[in-house]
């Protein structure tokens, strides 16, 4: 599901009499903990449903069909499937169905939490078959389908020598498709993600195939920005198949470096200059000790650890570390053969990310750089209240902010996570120019102007999705 849907249904909530007096975010926290004490019979009912069926989809055509399936356009006969899996996805999804069947994609990897309201019944499109990875002759960029893995794609372009110049912000094991159905984070030093995003695949709510942006040369500044409008709730307009993205020349040298620092307020310190230098790094990732551990099993114990990727000609790159290591004046230990965390082999990698996968995220921090000593202060001051262990997992842009993603070492129960996340916002509130972004925070957010962009995308999604097929708004 998503945003829109979670927003149109509290709405709706809202405006009934038994929840008109409700405070909002009392609501939103009833809602969220599926609290059916507080909550009417059927509202409890709703947040109860589950898909009727699962698909598994292995090409772009059964993910057309299962859409014409969805709005009417086709029988389940189309499906092909075999006589007593025709007659189950038959009768779950109803011959005279009182509701709209929708098509909802699963996520490969969730960060944070769920949306509130859980797909209404109808069909679950699992992609993760759709993983086929094409790199143009040129090497200038892939088109990839949004079941292969960031990991997958970042092998392949070494193999053909490229670069992915992406990285997730949190080292999980993403399928690409998940920065767009899901909440994961890609990230460079240099721009973030929509700047590599060439185009997507997809299929709208009638059927037909349609195409967001472009696939040999970026969207931005061409005056057609329905791909970045929809980058961020792609999942709740139609469904992803494959996405075109940049890649990048792999120099003759590519190194990892690693600073250590005594303290957040050192590191945050390096951090306001590292952007000033001019210096290009292809990521800038910062780990307290805790997160570094989880990396690297074994490894010293270091209060805060800043990890900077680069790239280039042999005299290029040493004259870069010269001028690093007076940026950052005030690290106590560095190194320069530390492997990368991109690195290892597929097995590895997905070994790391399920140890890091057990953490409670519950969204995401963006602040100054030079802010970093307060927002680490008042996340651990998060972390002592709700008696759990931090790890912070962050990285540096150029635009001199810093994104951290907090873990902690909780139970991943819904009353938790909403009792953290609501601590998180309220911490990152008093910070001057951060922000906090979470599935949450995105609904208690109640300002006119954030009220006013939301209808715009309502409407927005009642004209492109008017056959009400694709992860339907409202349940009715």
């Amino acid at each position: 599901m998503g945003l829109l849907v979670d927003r149109a249904f509290i709405d709706s909530v809202t405006a009934t009499p038994a929840m008109r007096e409700m405070i909002r975010e009392a609501l939103i926290e009833a809602l969220f903990t599926r609290n059916d004490r507080v909550l009417p019979k059927d509202i409890v009912a709703v947040l109860s449903r589950e898909p009727s069926v699962t698909v598994k989809v292995k090409s772009d055509n059964e993910v057309q069909k299962l859409i014409r399936v969805a709005n009417g356009q086709e029988s389940t006969l189309t499906l092909g499937l075999p006589a007593e899996d025709y007659h189950y996805v038959r009768r779950q999804l109803g011959v005279g169905k009182d509701r709209d069947i929708g098509v909802y994609v699963r996520p490969r990897v969730v960060t944070t939490h769920p949306w509130i309201v859980p797909p209404q019944g109808g069909i679950e499109v699992d992609v993760r078959d759709l993983s086929s990875i094409e790199i143009d002759p040129k090497g200038n960029r892939a088109l990839v389908g949004v079941g292969a893995t960031w990991k997958a794609l970042y092998d392949e372009a070494a193999r053909a020598g490229r670069i992915v110049p992406f990285f997730p912000l949190v080292p999980l094991d993403y399928g690409m498709g998940d920065a767009l159905v899901g909440d994961a984070v890609l990230h460079s030093y240099a721009s973030p993600f929509r700047r590599y995003l060439y185009g997507v695949r997809s299929f709208a709510s009638h059927g037909q195939r349609t195409r967001l942006g472009f696939e040999e040369v970026p969207n931005h500044g061409t005056g057609y920005d329905a791909l970045g409008i929809l980058q961020n709730s792609m999942s709740e307009f139609v469904v992803p198949v494959a996405m075109s993205v940049a890649l990048i020349p792999r120099a003759r040298v590519v190194k990892n470096w690693v600073y250590e620092f005594p303290d957040a307020a050192k590191l945050g310190v390096g951090l306001g200059k590292l952007p000033a230098s001019g210096r290009s790094l292809l990521y800038a990732n910062v780990y307290d000790g805790a997160a570094w551990a989880l990396l690297h099993p074994g490894a010293p114990a270091t209060p805060f650890i800043l990890e900077l990727g680069l790239a280039g000609a042999p005299t290029v790159v040493a004259a870069r570390e010269k001028a690093l290591d007076t940026v950052l004046a005030g690290f106590t230990g560095k190194s320069a053969d530390t492997p990368s965390p991109y690195d290892p082999e597929a097995r590895v990698y997905t070994r790391t990310a399920d140890r890091v996968g057990r953490l409670l995220v519950p969204g995401y921090v963006t602040a100054p750089a030079t802010s970093l000593a307060d927002v680490v202060a008042k996340i651990r001051e998060v972390g002592e209240a709700s008696t759990a262990n931090t790890v912070l997992f962050g990285a540096v842009r150029r635009t001199g902010t810093v994104s951290l993603a907090p873990g902690f070492d909780s139970p991943k129960e819904p009353a938790k996570t909403c009792a953290i996340s609501r601590r998180v916002w309220a911490k990152v509130a008093a910070i001057p120019g951060a922000s906090y972004l979470s599935p949450l925070a995105q609904l208690w957010a109640d300002d006119p102007m954030y009220r006013a962009r939301m209808g715009v995308l309502l409407k927005l999604k009642n004209e492109i999705d008017s056959a009400r097929a694709i992860a339907p708004t409202v349940p009715r």
